[in-house]
């Protein structure tokens, strides 16, 4: 409970940081290997993180794990900060946010939760009657944290454990992991050398998911990270159980690392990642009271401190002493943040404070997203948070001190401002569901935001020539080059439309051919992934005199496929589709519209005799209906095919640039319920 010289560094400790982008709302969480960090240093770090990326202070979400044997970065007992320090953290906190969002990148997400109740056992303990239990305030206490293993007079401890380990992994599109955030209740291990600094299991944690998950593949290397759940009473002591042989330095907490990462990896392998979730976050700034010593409370300190040896207290009775003087001249009232993140049906609180299993075990079970968990130690630092039946029992967490000094109510207080957060998400999430029944423009009129676009032979977001542009409100396709843009977020059941004309402009090589375009739907997999230019799909062709055709853009194998109702004869080696024809099944090859014209030529310019599609010139309306397994076409409101046992089901959007001039004014999405 003082100052310790460093000597070594034993391993590193790090600012993580994950940052999401869901196209509207971006988040981020930053994890520090720290015992804990005071509002301070964590409020100019987001300052500094919003400047370089513009994400609002009120979505970064910022906490420490807990590790013991890191630098000190906010006054706990006899241990206070260095400034410069501070000012470093600031610095490196705010970095890892800012590194995090400069490598932004398209990506997929899933959760799962695990659970490993070996590592976790409650550190308070109710003791038989007449068992000595004094605090330091001359009173006794109901129980005592720590009272070592296999003592006789433990009764039962005094609350629950949360054996929960939550997983978020992300992964990039092709499946290589990106980043996984891990949650735990569970304080520190400790037992490293003296002098040393340690990240402690948290640090071994994120390295042997590197070992697990982290891959050589080019770009930003593989971030792992775990965050402290609710461990206020938490720690890793079998208590009940038989006296062990002591390990060597950081042996336990390598133990307990892998443990974790054992299940965690455990849990990847069982989630089901989406291409795109909604994000939203909530913020409240509350008041609590603080339990300021009383007069009397206060001459006895005094009287304590004045008959110590020393000016650094060694006695437990007088550094509480001391911490009573402090506390004296704290305010009546302190202000803190609490946070709730929603990453699709998935919670994060955030709370200030070493937190009670109970509560943690309390927000899980109230919260209206399955799965909830907490993050403690963040935006801050308030001392313990004892639940008010826990204040009554006394013990080691509720001794006032500058490390426990909130109002005895303080921890329903905050639960029931989370609870209000978390409801306010659902019903804004309610809100956004409802609001997903209607139509959605994919097109702003003003950019591609929500598209990114992919050249044949130059890749993603390279388009020097600019074949993808939006000037007047429109989307303007030059052809010049073979290419797309496509939708950030994949679909499934929806209606599209999509409204565009020809321009004049063709280029080789089909400079004198038929002008061609087309919408892909379901698109998955890579980009570039058939020809080097288009994702894998299925086309709803755009092409003079065969606008309405099917085509399957894929693999050649099962997963990809279509079946539609076709005409006996066939357009050369093409089914033609016929509403009452009999069923034809193509993994590969097209099914042409039904009033295609039989001697269609591929050549610019070509009107067949029952073409619906209007000149070049004039604007024309394509409705592509996705429901389930079924794909169908309507142009200029006349249905011109359809398809049923559709595979895939669902996919990315993409509209194509083969060769010809088109321009696009219209791209919206009305999702479809399926009840």
């Amino acid at each position: 409970m003082q100052d310790a010289l460093i000597l070594n560094i034993h391993d590193e400790t790090h600012a993580r940081s994950i940052v999401l982008d869901d196209g509207q709302t971006r988040l981020a969480i930053a994890v520090s290997d720290l015992c804990m960090v005071s509002r301070e240093v964590l409020d100019q770090a987001k300052a500094r993180a919003h400047q370089h990326t513009g994400i609002p202070v009120e979505n970064m979400l910022m906490s420490a794990t807990h590790t013991h044997s890191a630098g000190t970065a906010c006054s706990v007992f006899q241990s206070d900060p260095d400034e410069d320090y501070l000012v470093f953290l600031s610095e490196r906190i705010a970095d890892a946010v800012i590194r995090a969002n400069q490598h932004l990148a398209p990506a997929r997400i899933g959760w799962g939760v695990g659970e490993e109740a070996s590592q976790v056992f409650n550190r308070r303990w109710k003791m038989k009657p007449g068992t000595p239990m004094p605090n330091p305030f001359g009173g006794q206490d109901q129980v005592l944290m720590n009272p070592g293993v296999g003592n006789p007079d433990m009764l039962e401890p005094a609350g629950p454990i949360d054996p929960e380990v939550p997983v978020i992994s992300i992964q990039s599109r092709e499946g290589q992991p990106i980043a996984l955030l891990a949650n735990y209740s569970l304080h520190y291990v400790g037992s490293t050398e003296r002098g040393e600094v340690s990240a402690d299991y948290y640090g071994m944690f994120a390295q042997r998911m590197q070992e697990l998950l982290g891959s050589n593949a080019p770009g930003p290397p593989f971030v792992a990270m775990m965050s402290n759940g609710t461990s206020g009473d938490i720690n890793n002591i079998h208590w009940a159980g038989e006296k062990q042989d002591k390990l060597p330095p950081y042996a336990q907490m390598q133990r307990v690392a892998n443990t974790l990462a054992a299940e965690a990896y455990k849990v990847v392998q069982t989630i089901q990642y989406q291409d795109w979730i909604s994000l939203d976050a909530q913020q409240k700034e509350i008041s609590l009271g603080v339990r300021r010593p009383e007069a009397k409370e206060i001459k006895r300190a005094r009287e304590i401190i004045a008959q110590a040896q020393d000016t650094v207290m060694s006695s437990r009775e007088e550094i509480y002493a001391r911490e009573t003087v402090l506390i004296n001249d704290y305010p009546e009232q302190v202000s803190l943040i609490l946070q709730a993140f929603r990453l699709g049906d998935l919670a994060i609180t955030a709370i200030p404070c070493e937190v009670f299993a109970e509560t943690g075990l309390e927000l899980k079970k109230e919260s209206p997203f399955k799965p909830t968990f907490n993050i403690e130690l963040a935006n801050g630092y308030n001392g313990y948070l004892p639940p008010p039946g826990q204040h009554q029992l006394g013990g080691y967490e509720t001794w006032r001190a500058r490390s426990s000094y909130l109002e005895v109510n303080a921890a329903p207080k905050i639960t029931e401002t989370l609870f209000e957060l978390l409801n306010n998400l659902n019903a804004s999430q309610q809100s956004l569901n409802q609001e997903s029944s209607e139509t959605l423009p994919l097109f702003n009129g003003k950019n591609l935001e929500g598209w990114y676009t992919f050249i044949k032979d130059r890749g993603r977001d390279r388009d020097p020539k600019k074949v993808f542009t939006v000037k007047d409100g429109l989307i303007h396709i030059t052809g010049e080059e073979y290419g797309c843009i496509t939708t950030d977020r994949e679909y499934e059941n929806y209606a599209l439309v999509v409204e565009y004309k020809w321009g004049e402009r063709t280029f080789e090589p089909r400079v004198d051919n038929a002008r061609d375009n087309g919408v892909l739907v379901h698109s998955t997999g890579s980009d570039g992934g058939y020809s080097g230019t288009w994702m894998h799909s299925i086309e709803c062709q755009i092409i003079e005199g065969g606008t309405g055709d099917f085509l399957v853009v894929g693999d050649g194998s099962e997963q990809f496929a279509l079946t539609a109702p076709v005409a006996e004869e066939k357009q050369g080696s093409t089914y033609i589709f016929k509403p009452e024809g009999q069923p034809a099944t193509i993994h590969r090859g097209r099914i042409n519209w039904y009033g295609r014209d039989p001697n269609w030529k591929d050549v610019k310019g070509f009107r067949g005799m029952n073409d619906i599609e209007k000149p070049v010139g004039e604007w024309n309306r394509m409705e592509c209906i996705a429901n389930g397994g079924e794909v169908t076409i309507y142009l200029n409101g006349t249905l011109v095919n359809h398809a049923t046992q559709v595979t895939p089901t669902k996919g990315h959007i993409q509209i194509q640039s083969e060769g010809a001039e088109m321009f696009v004014r219209k791209v919206e999405l009305k999702p479809l319920s399926q009840d």
